[in-house]
């Protein structure tokens, strides 16, 4: 009970993944300036939205946008309690290996709980960004669900290994790559930020699902934003990375490589965020087009070679 508590609320729960999360979010903030695209006032924007008051639109249930907020903070603090980062209480103490298909699940949780605000938003332009958001995450759990699938083979089992597979073969490590590419392309969606305003379809800045939530609301969506991202560059560093060491590493170069590769996750992601601001946009629902070309292609490429790769063993 102890040591759930500790990881819940100390590490790598409440407390460490806020400020872990404030950090990495002004990381890619920072990122996203230097390459050109939006910085955001992250600091400015959680003071004003704790200080600020609710409005509730009209027509919409004030549980249900509570149920949202709620959601949007709770599914990554799972997603992050329930992964075998180094030293969380919960791996020594019941073994916790962490689960592909909980973490794939919950780390949807925040972007299917800005659909459902969006949804729930009669403003026709809080509609039109939740139509447009649904296209994002088809596409993207399509691809998430086919480079979990490859790794799941890979690993022989739905959990994360602690220890990686020894001596992979060059065609196992060719399959681990485009895994680990394929899931870089959901990154973007999975880690959307209502600071980042993104180029519509006619390419002017669409519109958001968090367009009318204020106050309390909008604060715990930011808070959910901070988590998430830590939860997701540490599941990606975890599943993605990590197997790729022969050996364990242990110590201070365990810390090191995942502070590195947490930053470096945060960094990679800004980059995205400016450019995906410099990219031209057609009229063809651009998002789902993109989803079935090269991230779909590389996914099913992944797990045909992974296929290939482990049969007999």
């Amino acid at each position: 009970m102890l040591s759930f508590a500790l990881a819940v609320l100390v590490y790598p729960g409440l407390l460490v993944a806020v400020v872990a999360g404030v950090a990495l979010l002004l990381v890619r903030a920072f990122a996203s300036g230097a390459a050109g695209g939006e910085k955001g006032d992250l600091i400015a924007d959680l003071r004003e939205s704790w200080q600020g008051e609710t409005i509730v639109p009209d027509g919409v249930s004030e549980s249900a946008l509570t149920l949202g907020s709620v959601v949007a903070v709770l599914a990554p603090a799972l997603a992050l309690v329930m992964l075998p980062v180094p030293g969380n209480p919960l791996v020594t103490a019941i073994g916790l290996k962490g689960d592909l298909v909980a973490e794939g699940a919950l780390l949807l949780g925040l972007p299917l709980a800005r659909l459902f605000v969006g949804w729930l938003t009669p403003t026709p332009l809080t509609r039109v960004a939740a139509d447009r958001g649904v296209r994002l995450i088809v596409g993207a759990a399509l691809s998430l669900t086919l480079s979990l699938t490859a790794i799941a083979q890979q690993f022989n089992a739905l959990t994360i290994a602690n220890a990686p597979v020894k001596s992979p073969s060059g065609v196992l490590i060719a399959a681990r790559v485009l895994a680990a590419v394929a899931f870089i392309c959901v990154l973007p969606v999975l880690t959307r930020s209502a600071a980042i305003r993104e180029p519509g379809d006619a390419g002017d800045a669409a519109p958001d699902e968090l367009l009318e939530v204020t106050g309390r609301d909008r604060f715990c969506f930011r808070l959910g934003e901070a988590i998430q991202l830590v939860a997701v560059a540490g599941f990606f560093l975890a599943v993605f990375v990590m197997p790729f060491f022969s050996v364990t590493p242990q110590g201070a170069a365990m810390a090191i490589i995942w502070i590195v590769g947490l930053l470096l996750t945060a960094v990679g992601i800004g980059v995205w965020d400016a450019l995906r601001r410099q990219m031209p946009v057609s009229d063809d629902h651009p998002p789902l087009t993109w989803w079935l070309g090269w991230p779909l292609l590389i996914a099913l490429a992944a797990l045909v070679i992974t296929a290939w790769a482990t049969r007999g063993v």
